[in-house]
């Protein structure tokens, strides 16, 4: 079977066509799927009926799924994370909760798990739950606004390090290490990572940015953060985003070696929740 995609984006994301995600895909299908991720970047699978066996069932042949272990998702699948405003029995969440104040950062522009090491290769978001006017999820094509640079600015750019952490990222909403326990400080360490990305199965580079890259490994620490700023606004001007609008059972898949994403606020009182899974890379990077 091909995937069949259609362009939805400027420069990235493609609808699929004609695929049931719940009746199981095999290795074969699974390989077109990642290729056409390394070709689109963000993948919309609309109207997907999945129960948790089914979506478990289809991340997981795309590498080693994710272990989140959230002990509210009482599904026996310790590789779900929900993103929401409602907690399992419906409650609000708290925006100053912990679990509030990790979903208030989703609204920065990131690359999920860019603070682990290996970090996170594939991404699936699955609505399981939304309002009559859903929030749309922002994504930012890097591979686009990294071959927009000059070439005389790519090349000063290549071989660049920068260091990510869960500690930056979290600053950025008012959180401080008083907030995080010892346990989670010995866990989750600073990690590097290239800023420029070659793509494993394409060869292209794209810039590899989020809100926990803090700073260039070698250069002073203002200078660095500079310069992470200044990309990040590069790659997330308008021609390289594209603004998804939610419909029931969408799953939206994405490439985070080459793309940025972000929620976007939404307050009303209607229960929004996605249900969160991924890969992680087999290698460091």
């Amino acid at each position: 079977m091909t995937v069949n995609c259609k362009r939805i984006g400027n420069t990235f994301a493609a609808e699929v066509h004609g695929l049931d995600l719940a009746r199981g895909i095999d290795a074969g299908l699974a390989a077109e799927i990642d290729h056409a991720l390394a070709t689109h970047g963000v993948l919309v699978f609309r109207g997907q009926r999945l129960d948790d066996d089914s979506q478990q069932a289809f991340i997981q042949q795309f590498g080693p799924p994710v272990v989140t272990n959230f002990k509210e998702i009482a599904t026996g699948h310790p590789h779900f994370y929900d993103v929401g405003t409602v907690d399992n029995e419906g409650n609000p969440i708290p925006e100053d909760s912990v679990k509030g104040q990790y979903l208030l950062a989703n609204q920065l522009w990131h690359t999920d798990g860019s603070q682990n090491q290996p970090p996170i290769r594939l991404t699936a978001l699955h609505a399981r739950e939304l309002p009559p006017v859903p929030p749309p999820t922002e994504y930012a094509d890097m591979r686009a606004a990294w071959n927009d640079l000059p070439e005389s600015r790519r090349k000063e750019l290549d071989g660049l390090i920068i260091e990510h952490s869960i500690y930056w990222s979290r600053s950025k909403i008012g959180m401080t290490m008083d907030d995080f326990s010892e346990e989670t400080k010995a866990a989750r360490k600073p990690v590097q990572h290239p800023l420029v990305r070659t793509h494993a199965l394409n060869g292209l580079k794209a810039l590899y940015l989020a809100s926990h890259a803090s700073h260039v490994i070698g250069w002073p620490l203002e200078k660095g953060r500079a310069l992470v700023d200044e990309l990040t606004a590069h790659a997330t001007q308008r021609k390289y985003v594209y603004a998804h609008q939610w419909q029931p059972s969408d799953l939206v898949m994405w490439d985070d070696t080459w793309t940025m994403h972000r929620s976007t606020p939404y307050k009303e009182k209607h229960p929004r929740k996605m249900r969160w899974c991924g890969v992680r890379e087999l290698e460091a990077v």
